[in-house]
Formats: structure tokens, sequence, C-alpha cells
């Protein structure tokens, strides 16, 4: 009897043991496979930053580097600077809303941040920064990573609880793009697996679309006779004045901020600064919809 109750007690320990080395192997910390170091990149993100756009963030006399990347997004971001935007500081963050809302593809949704990272959530269209807990973030959803800040993080966590911040080319991606843009005369335009070229006027209008090319647009189709991009500021003009339009012509309706293309005729009046005109093909928008058209240096 004395045996079996031995026994009996050294399967229990045993037991007792093993279950202990379960629970302990279940809540050890899972070491990510990806860097956690803001500076450091895996290959996602290699390939989401490809191209990258440098901007300052201009906070009353702080001004902090940081850059935008290429993904739909940012390049909405992108076209509109400069933009200011209204944040308010959180636990882990600085946040404000955006608007218009910025664009983003489904894809680029993601859950958590890094220290440093600028965002887009589409739940509340808000501009954030995150300063502090990526390590406990991996729960949070509806990000959109549109880049980083690359000036020192303690710089961040050391701004106001109400900021106003203003995003801005930083001046030699302004300068780049003066020289690059200076002489455009052709664009050339990417929808829905078709390509077009349009001749452009030389006017202000003009030349700030230039200085933003590449650019990829989410475009309304409105009134069965245009596609349509709203821009959050006003674009320059020099010649804006009341007419008709024609076919294949693209203007901008200084009132809205419109960049429009026309693509069929309804023999209407308005106020438009003329941009220039698609050379052919301009009928590929008819009943198209909503979409996004690519817009580049033409040759």
């Amino acid at each position: 009897m004395k045996a079996i109750t031995t026994m009996m007690m050294a399967m229990c320990l045993t037991l007792s043991l093993s279950a202990c080395e379960a629970n302990t192997q279940e809540n050890e910390p899972v070491i990510p496979e990806t860097p956690q170091n803001p500076d450091e990149e895996d290959d996602d993100n290699t390939s989401n930053n490809e191209k990258r756009t440098s901007v300052t963030l201009t906070i009353g006399e702080t001004v902090l580097d940081a850059y935008l990347n290429d993904n739909k997004s940012a390049r909405d971001l992108i076209f509109r600077l400069p933009v200011t935007v209204s944040l308010n500081r959180g636990s882990h963050d600085y946040c404000g809303n955006i608007s218009p809302a910025l664009s983003y593809d489904e894809k680029d949704v993601q859950h958590g941040w890094k220290n440093g990272d600028l965002a887009f959530w589409t739940v509340g269209n808000d501009f954030v920064i995150f300063h502090s807990d990526e390590e406990n973030s991996s729960s949070t959803g509806d990000i959109v990573n549109i880049g980083a800040v690359t000036s020192d993080i303690e710089t961040v966590r050391s701004l106001g609880q109400n900021i106003n911040m203003t995003i801005a080319l930083a001046e030699n991606e302004d300068n780049n793009s003066d020289e690059d843009n200076d002489m455009i005369t052709k664009m050339k335009i990417t929808v829905n697996g078709h390509t077009l070229t349009a001749t452009l006027e030389d006017n202000a209008t003009t030349r700030a679309i230039a200085k933003r090319l590449p650019m990829t647009l989410p475009m309304m189709d409105l009134y069965g006779r245009e596609m349509c991009y709203r821009f959050s500021e006003a674009l320059p003009t020099d010649n804006a004045r009341t007419r008709g339009y024609e076919v294949g012509e693209i203007v901008y309706y200084p009132p809205m901020h419109s960049f429009v293309i026309m693509y069929k005729q309804n023999g209407e009046h308005f106020q438009m600064q003329s941009i220039g005109r698609i050379d052919s093909g301009v009928e590929v928008f008819d009943g198209i919809g909503d979409i996004d058209v690519k817009f580049e240096e033409g040759e």
C-alpha cells in the first residue's frame, strides 16, 4: 500500500511539473521576426518605401524631418502639400482630422505601428504621428502607414498638448521639382489599362500641377461629362474666366479647387483655368465611374 501511495505521489508531481512547463511556454513572449528599431526596415516596408519623398513637419519654431512613402494615401497627401493640421496629444500619438479624408487601398490597412510612424487612421479620417507604445500596438487596426519621422523621437514627445503642424515638401524636394518640371509640355495619363497623352499650356496652374508629377488621383465621374479631383487647397491661377469648354480639355475650376477632365459636351459655361488638352482617346472616360488615374511627365 505504501509503495502504491509513493508511486501515485510521484506521478502527480511529474504531471504538475509538466503542466507548469507547458504553461510557461505558452506565456513566453513571442520574439518577432521583423526588426523593432524604427530605423530598420523589413522586406515589406522596403518594397513600400522604394520611393520616398522628404518632408518637413513645422510646429512653431520646431522643424522635424520626415518622409512620406509611395502608397496611395501618401501620394494623396503629397499632392496637397503644404497643408496644416491641428493635432491633439494622446498617450501614444498626436492625432487630428484631415479633410478631405486621404484616399487609401484596402491592402495597405494594417495593425500596429512603430514609434515615429506617420499614419492615416481610416475610422476617424485622422492624420497621426505615433510617439510611444509600439510594443503594445499589435491589436490596434485600421491604420495606413504613410511615412515616418526621422528626427529624434524625443523631440516629438516633447511637443505641446495641442499643436498646429504644417507638412511641406523639404527644400531639396521642392527645388528638384522646380528643376524637373520647369518645361513640361506633355503629360502621360494612365487609366484602366489605357494610356493617353495631353498637351499642356504654360500658365501658373499648369506649373503647380507639373511640380507634383507623378501623381495618382482618385477621380470622381461627375454629371456624365467630367472626371474630377478636388484639392484641399487652392491652386494658383492667372487666367481664369467663365466660358464654354471643349471635349478633351483639362481645366481647373477655382471655386471648388477642382482638377477636371471634360469627356462629354453639355453646353454649360463655368469659370475655369485651362491646363491643357488630351490629344486623343478621351472617350475612355465616358461611363467609367470613379477610378484612380495616374498622371506623369510625357515625352
